[in-house]
């Protein structure tokens, strides 16, 4: 979903910070547990929070069947999320304090990221209808009213998850609405974020989750709020280091600023379309119907990959060729028998196969300057590729900007294996299974880029050496020295080591060794 071209304007102007899928995904994983749930979002924003839901009931049900009402100001966003609801649900463009329960009917819970909107931002006398109509006092900003508001819409045993500002916390106006909002619910549980969750629109706020449960069956007292890292995982595990990687943080670009990302080719059956060099003798396919491909993050294991490269994993059993014909040629071609191994039902069931005219013609896109890997266990990897290099959709494919200068492209293939770009991955990537990190192309796209660095052609090529020796230690200590030294003065190797410190504590949490 795409919001309008000035979204970041117009979610500061409506104070929204829209919703991390770190926090989205917390949020839902407590409060999705059937999978069947009614739920109400009042203010959907990007709909972070009904796609952390949806991924939720998936995990728990075999056929989930979650209905959501989803709410939002901006006319813009309802039209462009209403498409992604299904029949059963609905999307309603107005001030969620203007809905009314008896339109809706009640919910089993609410997941809510409300506006942040500050007392003394709101004009005098909607302050003053607000304080009036919700009974409130002092600088209650807008979440207060909307959380009030809210608890209308639960039915009782109802669940409530939220994220809330940080200030709410240890301000009186914010303790006094916590502890309101405490006495409805028979169990509370409140998170404090430790480190600034990355908002979509790149806010500069800190955050908590109120988590409530069993609404109107008994009333709970104002919790201690238990610390976590904006990624899910409680702090008294993690060695933060917050104050180093927010200094190189606020100096870096997000690489989606500088390149183009996109998913590479989609070929609808990679174990027929992806073939080796053994394979293509064997059915005697012109190399001209064929496409270097690169389908696996192993193909990749240094810096740079080229034609030679690829050629040679072909050689060795690796599936490097991408049948890219432009014709079928005659019958009985090499082509025309390895695609009889997709059957005529999966031809005509396949989503991809039917999109395309003919169905078998993959679209390759152009050619790629960079391939970013998807899936990882020790961060993503930033290869550059020679010309006429593309990827399959297991890769994001990469294309810098124009004004994108070589030093430019290689200081960010050195950022990602850099001790920063490490931690940057670990607080970036989301968890999949069995403890490796998976990043989105939206996750991708927000991936922090150091400062440009010139002449970095001789660190480039010792790194890349040195991941493909599989020296991986000694190729960051080559980015670190390279991006990091300059960065942090004197004492960036003690720096850096409070950085590790927390990469090793985060991937013992991530690969379940804690």
């Amino acid at each position: 979903m795409s919001l309008p071209a000035n979204r970041d304007s117009s979610a500061k102007s409506l104070s929204a910070y829209y919703t991390p899928a770190t926090l989205a995904d917390a949020l839902a994983q407590w409060l999705v547990r059937t999978g069947t749930e009614r739920i109400l979002e009042p203010s959907v924003g990007e709909g972070a929070l009904i796609d952390a839901a949806c991924r939720q009931a998936q995990r728990v049900h075999e056929y989930p069947s979650v209905r959501f009402t989803v709410c939002d100001i901006n006319p813009a966003v309802i039209e462009a999320i209403g498409s992604r609801l299904s029949a059963r649900s609905e999307a309603r463009s107005i001030d969620f304090l203007q809905l009314d329960s008896a339109s809706t009917g009640l919910f089993d819970g609410i997941l809510a990221n409300p506006p942040f909107t500050r007392n003394h931002t709101l004009d005098a006398p909607r302050r003053s209808v607000l304080r009036k109509r919700f009974d409130t006092v002092g600088a209650a900003g807008l979440w207060v009213h909307f959380l009030f508001h809210a608890m209308e819409f639960l039915r009782p045993g109802g669940r409530l998850a939220s994220v809330i500002p940080a200030s709410a916390l240890f301000s009186d106006y914010g303790r006094a609405a916590l502890q309101r909002l405490c006495g409805r619910f028979a169990q509370v549980q409140i998170r404090e974020i430790v480190d600034r969750p990355l908002w979509v629109n790149g806010a500069d706020e800190r955050g908590a989750l109120f988590l409530a449960d069993g609404f109107d069956q008994g009333s709970s007292h104002l919790p201690e709020s238990t610390r976590w890292s904006a990624d899910g995982i409680p702090a008294g595990l993690l060695p933060i280091s917050a104050a180093a990687y927010g200094q190189l943080a606020d100096q870096c670009t997000p690489l989606g600023s500088i390149a183009l990302l996109s998913i590479g080719a989609v070929t609808g059956c990679n174990s027929v379309f992806l073939i080796n060099e053994e394979q293509r003798k064997t059915l005697k396919i012109r190399k001209s119907d064929l496409q270097p491909m690169v389908s696996r993050a192993w193909h990749i294991p240094g810096l740079t990959i080229d034609k030679a490269k690829l050629l040679q994993l072909a050689r060795e059993g690796e599936k490097t060729w991408l049948l890219a014909p432009k014709s079928l040629g005659n019958k009985g071609s090499g082509v025309r028998r390895q695609l009889a191994k997709i059957s005529a039902r999966r031809r005509l069931t396949t989503l991809w196969f039917k999109k395309r005219t003919p169905w078998w013609k993959v679209d390759v896109g152009k050619s790629s300057d960079a391939i970013f890997t998807y899936m990882n266990d020790r961060g993503p990897r930033l290869v550059l590729a020679a010309t006429d290099i593309r990827c399959t959709n297991t890769l994001h494919c990469v294309r810098f900007s124009d004004h994108v200068s070589v030093d430019q492209r290689l200081t960010a293939c050195l950022s990602l294996i850099s001790t920063f770009g490490q931690l940057a991955a670990e607080r970036l990537g989301r968890i999949y299974g069995g403890g490796l990190l998976k990043f989105e192309l939206k996750d991708a796209r927000k991936f922090p880029i150091l400062p440009v660095r010139r002449n970095l052609h001789s660190e480039f090529d010792n790194a890349n050496k040195a991941l493909n020796a599989g020296e991986i230690a000694k190729a960051t200590r080559i980015a670190d020295e390279a991006l990091l030294a300059p960065l942090l003065g004197m004492q960036w190797e003690q720096t850096i080591e409070q950085l590790r410190s927390e990469i090793d504590a985060r991937r013992e949490v991530r690969r379940g060794r804690r």
